[in-house]
């Protein structure tokens, strides 16, 4: 048989799942939830559904923290059942090898695919789950990765994305406030979006922590995130573990689930299948995609005939260029910002009728930009008032590749005399070479929702 077999015996394991815990009523769990929005019936799942139902063959990409590395965790129980559901389909598990262990050491692309159902047609289910322990949701999309998390769609679309992400934006994200939070992921939805206009996202709202709140503000990010993109689908698998107040035996730590709370998880995505419609078309509306009407101008660099695009300048000792051979698809050029002080960097800012239209409002801007491996500091982002300064950390941002960096919702005071986003080369200390970092384009708009204007 092409592949391997893992530990569990697959279809054995997903028959007495299916036999044995019904979707909505397993356990005892209501699938409504006061706070978060209920599953329409015509959501991110139905294409898949629709083809799949109809014995096309069909691609899943899961895009996952530690939380779906396990057999047991929810997402793999979930596609093991799909198998069930649908025997005519060969089914296949590409799983991502960097993990080794306890380390991020393997080879930073899929492992050989697993083979969960022969089938019974020519007709099969892909699913190359990209899972990633200890990652951010931006993780992925590093220049390292991108090109080997795709390469099996051979330049076709996948049919659903699928987010199992957050746990680690709790822990490893710095600042923790509102609008860099809810840009953490609006940041790489807008890059996926980008490379997959057609295909539609869904996200899972993780389990709760069982010793603190830490989570809730994560779970907060992703439903202010499905308010300001609301194609985005939302699976609600972390009231479950509320109803049931988190018991202990839910975790095998304060983070992680245990089986049974696994199967909380997996329960949820069943009823999220049972319940859905199937449709060949849905709305797949991304932020990074939808027209733009920015309060700063020339945010694309098209306005560049004297040393500096129009509206940019210069901070501290930080040099700028047009550069032609690092852009992002068509453009003409990029900005390559070079300089090696602390705090050398670029400063687009909101003034006159535009100053005054946003205060007392928020405003949510995004930065298309690409950070090279070699440089030895990454790209800090600042949104800043003359009473505030919201500063974007590092941790979740990928290398060699183009990606987003978003603030959404940045309260601008009422009383507000000045208005800027600045892009920095450096923060923690001065770098000790000129790598060059590239800016694509900045986009400044009113309001809690980014528009890419791509």
């Amino acid at each position: 048989m092409p592949g391997h077999n893992t530990s569990i015996p697959r279809r054995t394991f997903l028959v007495q799942l299916a036999a044995g815990c019904s979707a909505a009523g397993a356990m005892g769990q209501t699938l409504q939830s006061k706070d978060a929005p209920a599953l329409p019936a015509v959501n991110a799942l139905s294409p898949l559904k629709k083809k799949l139902g109809e014995g096309k063959s069909a691609t899943l990409l899961i895009i996952s923290d530690s939380t779906g590395y396990k057999d047991v965790s929810g997402t793999r129980r979930f596609i093991r059942w799909l198998a069930t559901q649908f025997p005519s389909h060969r089914v296949t598990e590409s799983y991502w090898a960097e993990w080794e262990t306890k380390a991020p050491t393997g080879p930073r692309n899929y492992g050989v695919p697993i083979v969960i159902a022969e089938g019974t047609s020519k007709a099969t289910f892909t699913i190359l789950n990209a899972v990633l322990p200890g990652s951010v949701a931006q993780a992925m999309i590093d220049g390292s990765r991108w090109a080997n998390v795709i390469a099996p769609l051979n330049k076709e679309a996948p049919d659903l994305i699928l987010w199992n992400h957050g746990h680690n934006h709790q822990a490893a994200l710095s600042p923790k406030d509102y609008p860099y939070g809810r840009g953490g992921f609006l940041a790489p939805l807008g890059r996926v979006g980008m490379e997959f206009p057609k295909t539609p996202q869904a996200a899972i709202i993780q389990n709760p922590w069982r010793d603190n709140d830490g989570y809730d503000r994560v779970r907060d990010w992703w439903l202010s995130t499905a308010e300001a993109m609301p194609a985005l689908t939302l699976i609600d698998g972390h009231t479950p573990f509320i109803e049931q107040k988190k018991s202990a035996d839910l975790y095998q730590d304060n983070v992680h689930p245990s089986e049974r709370g696994y199967a909380l998880i997996y329960q949820r995505l069943v009823a999220a299948w049972e319940s859905t419609t199937p449709q060949a078309e849905v709305s797949t509306v991304c932020w990074s995609n939808q027209a733009a009407e920015p309060l700063v101008a020339n945010g694309d660099l098209a306005d560049w005939t004297g040393e500096l695009p129009k509206n940019w300048r210069l901070i501290n000792g930080a040099s700028a260029r047009k550069d032609t051979e690092h852009t992002f698809r068509n453009a003409p050029y990029a900005l390559a910002l070079t300089g090696t002080k602390q705090n050398d960097g670029l400063q687009i800012s909101i003034t006159g009728a535009a100053l005054a239209k946003v205060k007392g409002k928020t405003v949510s801007f995004a930065v298309l930009c690409y950070v090279p491996s070699e440089a030895e500091q990454d790209i800090q982002v600042k949104f800043t008032t003359n009473s505030s300064d919201r500063v974007t950390g590092s941790a979740q941002f990928a290398r060699d590749n183009w990606k987003w960096i978003v603030m959404a919702g940045c309260p601008v005071p009422a009383d507000a005399s000045l208005a800027f986003v600045g892009i920095f080369r450096s923060f923690a200390k001065p770098p000790t070479t000129d790598v060059p970092f590239y800016i694509q384009k900045v986009v400044i708009v009113e309001g809690d929702a980014p528009r890419g204007g791509m």
